[in-house]
């Protein structure tokens, strides 16, 4: 007689985002917890914020009006140290007008290479008055001292220069899997999706 295993039932969740990274990072880090994401696209007004949690209180209550379903909204700044937090959430803007050659051509001869993501969720739902925020660090970055233009096809291209604690290459040189599995326990415990699972749970 074949056993099955025990499973925990996933609860799958809206996951507001056209970007397939994304999703797959969400899902590493909430398989185990019992949850899920499911993308959806939509046409959503790009705040200009500098703090990501500001990013996705906005969008969140966008999605909402478009939606009336609960859903996940996610956002994210890159701040290096020596450059006073810049680019922060303007990521895409910074790499429309300068482009990574010339910020990275911004650190030639400093010392101080540090730089993190800052990363918030918020959930929202109808009958919400304002959507729940939860937000980490994911620190620990070097910028290398030049761009690794022979890593994965899919990489950004911050992931061309950044590099994570413990490695000497960037994270455009791992695969999409790695980094996912990276990001989940580099920061277990702290991730913005535990913090979610761990909310949802609470209200049951």
């Amino acid at each position: 007689m074949v056993k099955l295993k025990s499973m925990i039932p996933v609860k799958n969740i809206i996951f507001v985002t056209g970007n397939p990274l994304k999703i797959l990072h969400a899902n590493t880090a909430l398989k185990k917890l019992g949850f899920g994401v499911v993308g959806q696209k939509l046409d959503i007004i790009e705040p200009r914020e500098e703090d990501p949690e500001k990013v996705v209180i906005e969008k969140a209550v966008q999605a909402l009006q478009q939606l009336k379903k609960p859903l996940i909204v996610e956002d994210s700044g890159i701040f290096i140290e020596a450059l006073n937090g810049f680019p922060k959430t303007f990521v895409h803007f910074a790499l429309d007008t300068l482009g990574i050659k010339n910020i990275l051509k911004l650190m030639d001869g400093v010392e101080n290479r540090n730089a993190e993501f800052r990363q918030s969720l918020s959930y929202i739902e109808p009958g919400m008055n304002e959507p729940k925020v939860f937000s980490y660090v994911d620190g620990g970055f070097t910028l290398a001292d030049r761009i690794w233009e022979d890593g994965e096809k899919d990489a950004g291209e911050f992931d061309k220069i950044l590099v994570s604690k413990g490695q000497t290459k960037p994270l455009s040189m791992f695969s999409k899997e790695w980094r996912a599995k990276r990001d989940a326990e580099q920061n277990k415990g702290t991730i913005h999706y535990e913090q979610l699972a761990s909310w949802l749970k609470s209200r049951n």
